[in-house]
């Protein structure tokens, strides 16, 4: 096997483990290992991290494969279904474990651990397929770990494409009160009733933008503070 059908094997994949690469080119481990280091030192293939390689330079293609299961969320999400305009400075993974982010050619893949572990799905890209949030588990997940201006995730509530049903019935899972808090305020807001989300919230009043002061008017229906204007 020459280089050039080397590298058509390799590019179908959206990363591969040493181990993938032995048994594609079929050559011993030592022998491997140096095709390896000089085809990385031509920069056809790059390091991901210790043991994962790939040939593309667009992490989305891969980054939902470093670690399984794990799915694309957050403000990533957001700007894959075009519901923000601003571009983030780092893709944000959801996962089941913890574990330490990575830097690849200059892009920064952050891992981000969660228990509510649903509403993710294939998605295409380009050649490949992604594991990503849907759209309604990106605002929810973007709400829950609060990683997100809220100023993005209302214009996400402001789409108009989002199926608001599987909004609350996504908030509900989570049990999260402080989630449905703010959700059930920023819908309620946009003319959505929504008094399902009433029956699992509590007396504590929270601030609708952890992200700015605790200063502001009570809504007694949500117990919200509304720390902001929108």
């Amino acid at each position: 096997m020459n280089k050039i059908q080397l590298i058509d094997k390799l590019k179908i994949y959206p990363l591969f483990t040493f181990n993938d690469f032995i048994r594609i080119t079929k050559k011993r481990r030592e022998y491997a290992r140096t095709l390896l280091y000089r085809l990385r030192k031509e920069n056809i293939i790059y390091k991901i991290e210790k043991g994962k390689y790939t040939l593309h330079e667009d992490p989305l293609i891969f980054a939902s494969y470093i670690q399984l299961p794990s799915y694309i969320s957050f403000w990533t999400a957001l700007r894959f279904y075009n519901f923000t305009e601003q571009l983030p400075n780092e893709i944000t993974i959801a996962t089941k474990k913890a574990r330490d982010e990575i830097n690849f050619l200059g892009n920064k893949i952050k891992f981000i651990k969660m228990k509510t572990f649903f509403g993710y799905r294939k998605e295409r890209y380009g050649e490949f397929y992604i594991f990503i949030a849907d759209k309604e588990k990106a605002i929810i997940d973007s709400l829950l770990i609060k990683n997100v201006p809220l100023d993005e995730i209302i214009k996400a509530i402001k789409s108009r494409i989002i199926d608001n049903n599987k909004l609350i019935k996504y908030a509900i899972k989570t049990k999260n009160k402080a989630l449905i808090k703010r959700l059930g305020f920023l819908l309620e807001r946009e003319g959505y009733k929504c008094e399902v989300l009433k029956k699992y919230i509590d007396y504590n009043y929270i601030l609708l933008d952890p992200m700015f002061k605790e200063k502001g008017e009570k809504n007694n229906e949500w117990k919200i503070i509304v720390n902001r204007s929108i």
